[in-house]
Order: C-alpha cells, then sequence, then structure tokens
C-alpha cells in the first residue's frame, strides 16, 4: 500500500461516510414517529424520568423559549441533542396539545475512570484512575479529574467542560494538566529523554443554533515544557508555549451506546509559539461516521489526519497502538504527518436489562512519516491490521465496559497483538 493508494483509499472513504449520512438521515426520518411536514405550537413541557438532572437542562436545548412554534425536523434535533449527552440511555420525544413529553431513562452519572490498555511491551501499558460527574450540578456538565500512566510517564488532569447544545449561549471549557512522554529511536537507541509539559487550557464553543450543523470552538493554552532522564541536556532547553485553536466542528451524529448513526466533522488549526521564538503550528482533519447495517449491527468509522511543521521533534505526533493502529509500536513513532482509519462493525447482543454483549470486526490503516532526532521527516511508513474482538456494554454507565481485542499486524511487521480496554477504541 503506498502513501498515494492509502489517501486515495481515506478519501473515498470520507466521501462513503457522507453518504452513509446521508442515507442514514433518510432511513431516520421515514421511520420517525414525527411527520416530516408541518410545525405546532408548544406553550409546555413535561419530562419524566430525570433523576438529579434539572428541568432547565433539557428546556435549555430547545431552539427558543416558551412559548414557541417548533417545527417537525427541530423535534427530531432536540432529540438527538438529549441523546448525545450521554447521561441517558433513553430518550423519546412525543407531541402533545400545545406542549411536548419528554421520557428519559437516567444513567450513573458518576463514572469511574478506570481505563486499562495494552501495549506492545509492558512498559507500553497505559491506565488511568480518576472519576467523571457527566451531570454536575443537574446541568449535564463534565467534572473530572484523573491520574495516568501513559507514553511510559505519570500524568494528571482536571476539566471542567460544558456540554455544546444550548443555542443561546457558548459552552466554556477549563483543563489544568501534566503530560509526560519517554522519547526513544530505533536508529539510535542510546537517545533518550522525557518531556514534560504542565499547562493549562480555556475554550469556548459558539451557540449551537438549529438552523445550522456547524459550531465554531476558540482555545487559549499555555504549557512550560521541561525536560528529565536526557542522554544529551544540552540540546534540550525549558520553555513555554503560547498558542491557540480555531476549530470548526460539523455536527450531525446520534450518539448511542450500541447503535451511533450519522456523521461528525473537525477541522482544527494550531497556531503557537515557544517564548523563545520558534514557531509550533498544527492541522487537524478528524471524522467519525456510522449507520446501521442490519438491526443488531453497525458499522462505525474513524479517522484523522494531522500534520506539524519540521524541525524540533518535541513538536510532533505519536501514533501507535493506543490511537491509530492496534498492534503498532507504542511510544516510538514520532511523526511530521500521519492518516490513520479504523473501521469496525458492532453486532450487539443482549445478556440482560442494559447489559450488553458486542462481538467486533476491526480494520485499522495508517500511512505517516516519521521524524529523526533532528526533527526531519523520514521515509514513509504504512501500517495495517485487522482483527477481531468483544465488548461487554452496561448501558447504565457513562463511558465505561470491557474491551478484548486480538489483532493481526500486517505492515510494518507481522505478528499478533492483544490489547484490553474498558473503553471502546473510539
Amino acid at each position: 500500500m503506498t502513501s498515494m493508494t492509502f489517501f486515495k483509499t481515506v478519501f473515498t472513504l470520507l466521501v462513503l461516510a457522507s453518504s452513509i449520512n446521508l442515507v442514514a438521515n433518510a432511513n431516520e426520518e421515514a421511520s420517525s414517529q414525527v411527520d416530516s411536514i408541518g410545525s405546532f405550537l408548544v406553550e409546555t413541557i413535561e419530562i419524566q424520568g430525570l433523576e438529579k438532572t434539572k428541568k432547565i437542562t433539557l428546556i435549555e436545548i430547545l431552539p427558543r423559549e416558551l412559548p414557541t412554534t417548533l417545527t417537525n425536523e427541530e423535534l427530531t434535533e432536540y432529540q438527538r441533542r438529549i441523546k448525545n449527552l450521554g447521561i441517558f440511555d433513553k430518550v423519546s420525544v412525543e407531541k402533545r396539545e400545545k406542549g411536548l413529553l419528554v421520557k428519559v431513562r437516567s444513567k450513573n452519572t458518576y463514572s469511574p475512570i478506570i481505563a486499562l490498555s495494552t501495549g506492545k511491551t509492558s512498559k507500553d501499558t497505559s491506565a488511568t484512575l480518576g472519576l467523571n460527574q457527566y451531570d454536575f450540578l443537574g446541568t449535564a456538565t463534565k467534572l473530572g479529574g484523573e491520574v495516568s500512566y501513559s507514553d511510559r510517564s505519570l500524568n494528571f488532569a482536571a476539566w471542567v467542560t460544558e456540554h455544546l447544545y444550548r443555542h443561546h449561549r457558548w459552552a466554556r471549557e477549563v483543563e489544568v494538566y501534566k503530560l509526560g512522554s519517554d522519547f526513544r529511536f530505533n536508529e539510535q537507541p542510546q537517545t533518550k529523554w522525557k518531556r514534560n509539559r504542565i499547562g493549562g487550557a480555556v475554550e469556548w464553543i459558539s451557540p449551537f443554533k438549529y438552523d445550522s450543523p456547524l459550531l465554531y470552538e476558540f482555545q487559549l493554552q499555555v504549557y512550560r515544557e521541561y525536560f528529565t532522564n536526557s542522554s544529551n541536556q544540552s540540546s534540550l532547553k525549558s520553555s513555554i508555549y503560547y498558542g491557540g485553536l480555531f476549530e470548526i466542528i460539523y455536527d450531525k451524529y446520534f450518539w448511542d451506546d450500541l447503535h451511533p448513526h450519522g456523521f461528525k466533522g473537525v477541522v482544527e488549526f494550531r497556531p503557537g509559539a515557544m517564548d523563545d521564538g520558534r514557531f509550533r503550528g498544527e492541522f487537524v482533519a478528524k471524522f467519525i461516521g456510522a449507520t446501521r447495517l442490519l438491526e443488531k449491527n453497525t458499522l462505525v468509522l474513524n479517522g484523522r489526519f494531522a500534520a506539524v511543521n519540521e524541525g524540533d521533534i518535541n513538536h510532533s505526533l505519536l501514533i501507535g497502538s493506543k490511537s491509530g493502529v492496534r498492534g503498532l509500536d507504542d511510544s516510538l513513532y514520532r511523526t511530521s504527518t500521519m492518516g490513520y482509519l479504523n473501521i469496525e462493525s458492532r453486532h450487539s447482543l443482549t445478556i440482560f436489562d442494559r447489559t450488553y454483549f458486542q462481538p467486533v470486526l476491526f480494520l485499522d490503516a495508517a500511512s505517516f512519516r516519521p521524524m529523526n532526532t533532528n526533527g526531519d521527516s523520514t521515509r514513509w511508513v504504512q501500517a495495517l491490521s485487522t482483527g477481531t474482538g468483544f465488548r461487554v456494554v452496561p448501558t447504565g454507565y457513562t463511558n465505561l465496559l470491557l474491551r478484548l481485542d486480538l489483532a493481526r499486524v500486517h505492515q510494518p511487521t507481522e505478528e499478533w497483538f492483544v490489547q484490553f480496554a474498558i473503553k471502546q477504541y473510539f
């Protein structure tokens, strides 16, 4: 597989994902209980099934303040946005005379963050322990913190994130973190160091109007970068990064524990600089798309393309088994440009109420340009793995499940790989 063939394949699948979205939306509209023509008056709203979530949280997701007139298309979108909060595993919205009846089934929104993912070696195993409240103060705001071991380093992070679906005001997010990452190189095994970053970020996301699927995100970020365990301290100097982010989001994705559908695409621009004048720029384009193939089977696609300016190995992109291609070496491939595609066919079978067994078939493919120790790009590398696995999905909890995958790596080496984790791969 050449890099050109890979990117042609990615482009074809992006077009396919967009087509899947259109077909899925058409099927959804055809099967919806809500008529696709006309509008109706809404003066009142009744919500059943709320536990700790405040009623105003769901009212604020409506396209306008009550009383108002809603179209049936807006009603369908209202139901999608409630489901995408991730704090209910069942949502229905019904018309009543001059009003709405919303029925929800709440999840346990205090979810432990217990992530475990094996890597190519025991050193590359990643583990996370923390707590996330997905409905802080009953507002569907995420409040959380975690301690993790990843990229052969001990890390921590804490955050507060408002949900995206209010139509009348900007959503905000604040995060603080300390991240470490071990650097190692095949061509120079004696050369190594640990890069550390401690800092924070503030984000603002535009109001999500009902007449457009587009969102706009802005971020300010500052971190101090310093180095430890280095075999060559003289070439590594501590400095401070100041940067920002501008992001365009296309959101027509209907999230579900078992059968998501639709399409979500994101384009990011990340300009910034170190306090000694070194420019650091990054471009990211990513998407997720899904459609139901059979009654109990869903095809899900996840893709990412990213690039950074060359010249500094500490400003690079990391790809491996934990994110990219299952079976690829972790904490090794520091790249200037990379693209990968993950495809999963998920089949869901009921074990008992709110618990499901999910056999999975998957394919992961990538093409990337590793950097050398000087920050210069080397030759393109292709990676490919295929495999199967299963998940046990308790839908009463948010973002918590059991996953086991067996992958056969075909490129750049040929070997078997087993990965265990307590969340979906994507």
